[in-house]
Order: structure tokens, then C-alpha cells, then sequence
């Protein structure tokens, strides 16, 4: 499950919303270095999101059962595990323009002054926090 938290920086005020963890059918990944975003859609992985499925036991997530079923059930490709499917997901997903490489570990930052530090926040001040799949 993702989540959307309006966040304020300690160090520069900047307000801004992070966003972390991803959906049914997305990873939200960062930047290790600056803490972009980049959203990495499952349908764009293609073979390694199929070779994951593969090797699963059980459906990745309610909402994709079905299809998931079919996957583990037909595709004949090799399966591979978690860790080796991180690694190619942050393959896949490539260099950030800043030099940095988009992780599964790498933390949101402060778009302005790219720092760690930052507490729930935003315009009104309540953290305002939205739960999404």
C-alpha cells in the first residue's frame, strides 16, 4: 500500500508531499542521492514482473489474483525471488539525472534543499496523510 503525507523540511520550510511504497500494479521508487520519484508500473517490467509472479506461492495482491493465477499457472518462463526481482526493478528503473540510481531503500527528500529531514506538516499543518493502492 502507498501513502501521500504533505510533509514541511525542517531545514529549508519548504512544504511538499511525499510520496512512498506504491500500489497494486506500481512501485514508487527514489532517488538515492536527491530523492526523486519514479513510479515503475508492473505491466512495464514486463518478463521480470512475470518471472516474480512465477515464483510466488500465493497471489501478489488481492486486486490482481486472477491474473496472477493464470501467470504462476501458464507462464513458462524461469521464476526468481524477491531479492533477485528488487535488483532487476532498480535495474529497470535506471539512473537518476542526478547521478543517483532509483532504489527500493532510498528515502523521500526535501525537493528544494534535498534533506532527510522533514515532519508531517503542509499548508494547514495536520500532516494531511491519503492511503492509496
Amino acid at each position: 500500500m502507498g501513502c501521500i503525507i504533505d510533509c514541511i523540511c525542517k531545514d529549508c520550510g519548504t512544504e511538499f508531499e511525499i510520496r512512498k511504497g506504491g500500489g497494486f500494479t506500481n512501485y514508487d521508487l527514489h532517488c538515492d542521492k536527491c530523492g526523486k520519484l519514479k513510479i515503475v508500473d508492473f505491466d512495464d517490467l514486463g518478463e521480470i514482473h512475470l518471472r516474480y509472479l512465477k515464483g510466488l506461492d500465493r497471489p501478489y495482491c488481492v486486486a490482481t489474483m486472477g491474473r496472477d493465477k493464470f501467470i504462476q499457472e501458464n507462464y513458462p518462463g524461469n521464476p526468481i525471488d524477491e531479492n533477485e526481482y528488487h535488483r532487476l526493478v532498480e535495474e529497470f528503473a535506471g539512473k537518476c539525472e542526478c547521478g543517483g540510481k532509483f532504489t527500493f531503500d532510498a528515502q523521500p527528500r526535501c525537493p528544494n534543499c534535498v534533506s532527510l529531514e522533514y515532519e508531517p506538516g503542509g499548508k494547514d499543518g495536520a500532516g494531511n496523510i491519503m492511503l492509496y493502492d
